[in-house]
């Protein structure tokens, strides 16, 4: 059993390194990325319109289906299919919110995540899906539509009567998911009331123009 979780961990995480939108543009379009910083969904259709956005699509859902296989298929013979299926999401979306290198690597879309989620557990995919585009309609930011979804998954598995090991599983997940849009919440200012890490000092306050004047 040892040995399938460690081929899960590495074969799901190999597997979310993976930038599709750069690939695609790299090999199917023939065009050369290297002076973007970042190719996602968005670079894409800009480029190459709706078919770059339809390999996308394609190409991360089949990541997501051959994910979840992996999970399940060498936790099958231990008993334990979904626990596989849940420990290849995690790694996955691990290999995804941690990178080992800064190129080729999967930039933070949500539709790999949705996908893998769909293919774990449908009930979740559902859920989750209309409460972030409830929050994305209410507001407008994706990272917060991202990170309500992602809370809302170990919450329902608990509350579907998950084993503690999926809601833990679950919790591991949207800890990698939150990792990803972690700095755009920072950055919406969603996170100033949170509690800060220690030794992080607060940032100094503008001095009003009038003391500016005087100093002057």
């Amino acid at each position: 059993m040892a040995v399938s979780i460690f081929f899960i961990a590495v074969l799901s995480y190999a597997l979310g390194l993976l930038d599709t939108c750069g690939l695609i543009c790299r090999y199917v379009f023939r065009e050369e990325v290297r002076e973007l910083r970042r190719v996602d969904y968005a670079v894409l259709y800009r480029r190459h319109k709706w078919p770059g956005l339809g390999y996308a699509l394609a190409a991360d859902v089949l990541r997501a289906i051959i994910t979840v296989l992996i999970g399940g298929m060498l936790l099958k013979g231990a008993g334990f299919p979904s626990i596989g299926k849940l420990l290849a999401m995690f790694f996955a979306l691990l290999g995804q919110a941690v990178p080992l290198t800064d190129r080729m690597i999967s930039k933070q879309e949500l539709v790999f995540p949705a996908a893998l989620l769909l293919f774990v557990d449908w009930r979740l995919f559902l859920i989750c899906v209309v409460l972030g585009l409830v929050i994305l309609a209410l507001t407008g930011n994706r990272a917060l539509m991202a990170a309500v979804a992602a809370v809302a998954m170990p919450v329902f598995t608990a509350i579907f009567g998950g084993w503690w090991l999926k809601i833990a599983l679950a919790a591991a997940c949207a800890l990698a998911i939150l990792h990803c849009y972690w700095r755009e919440l920072s950055l919406s200012g969603l996170t100033d009331k949170l509690p800060k890490p220690r030794g992080a000092k607060a940032p100094k306050e503008a001095k009003p123009e009038e003391e500016k004047d005087k100093e002057g």
